[in-house]
């Protein structure tokens, strides 16, 4: 039996989860989703998702991959999510775009990482950031069990009511976000490495002079503030005193999408 990790992640949280969780299962592979498309996509018998919490929801870009993906009514889909707070209704948004499509979501888990969205909050001290860690690997055996045994399981998601209205706020959010790159700009610091738009996701970010400037189809996932080798990049004036983070399994080369920045 096969199983592909599908993973999205900016800062390295899921794609930590992926690892370990591909570690503990037999014959996973991790495709990340920023990387293929739906004609590339590979066949498997179990399919996990792996993705962050975005505004109580899914990242715009996973529900898209979800909306365009070949789905199979007889394969085995589980989410696996992660939060520094609250988890709103991700896996029921998953839940949904599946069943439109034929498949069924046959479970959704959400583990506690640290914070990683300097627009709001300093990352976590250290003890706590490895609690987080601690914490995940010790949920993840039970969780790769139940994988391999093809069990279904609840949607570990917050309480009624505020999941009902979770999905309206992830979705004003995420429209939202692909503009709010207006908000970013550079210290004269930038040493135009290009690792800013090499790491975006979607391809976001073109350079000009070779400094970057942002095309507004932003995810909002940080990964170019927050993998700048001098921290030259800052969004407003909220992230200029704040610490960056990236899980320290993580490397930038983990998320270069293209060799070659473009501009």
């Amino acid at each position: 039996m096969t199983t592909n990790l599908f993973w999205f992640s900016g800062t390295g949280n899921s794609l930590a989860i992926a690892r370990d969780l591909a570690a503990a299962l037999d014959n996973a592979k991790l495709v990340p989703m920023a990387r293929v498309s739906g004609g590339q996509i590979p066949a498997a018998d179990k399919i996990g998702f792996i993705f962050p919490v975005y505004a109580f929801g899914l990242p715009g870009i996973v529900a898209e991959f979800l909306r365009k993906m070949p789905v199979n009514a007889r394969s085995y889909y589980f989410t696996v999510a992660n939060c520094a707070g609250t988890a709103g209704a991700p896996h029921r948004q998953a839940r949904k775009i599946l069943h439109a499509r034929g498949g069924c979501l046959a479970a959704g888990w959400t583990l506690f990482m640290p914070s990683n969205y300097p627009v709001m909050t300093d990352p976590f001290p250290e003890p706590k950031q490895q609690d987080c860690f601690d914490k995940m690997k010790g949920r993840l055996a039970g969780i790769a069990e139940m994988i391999r045994n093809g069990q279904t399981g609840s949607l570990e998601e917050s309480s009624v009511p505020f999941r009902w209205f979770a999905p309206l706020v992830n979705f004003m959010a995420i429209g939202q976000f692909r503009k709010a790159d207006k908000k970013f700009w550079v210290e004269s610091t930038c040493r135009e490495c290009g690792l800013c738009a090499k790491v975006c996701p979607v391809d976001n970010i073109k350079l000009v002079d070779k400094k970057p400037t942002w095309l507004h189809r932003c995810e909002q996932c940080m990964a170019c503030l927050q993998w700048c080798p001098v921290q030259a990049i800052q969004y407003g004036q909220v992230t200029k005193n704040r610490k960056r983070y990236h899980h320290p399994q993580s490397q930038a080369k983990d998320f270069i999408l293209r060799e070659t920045p473009s501009g």
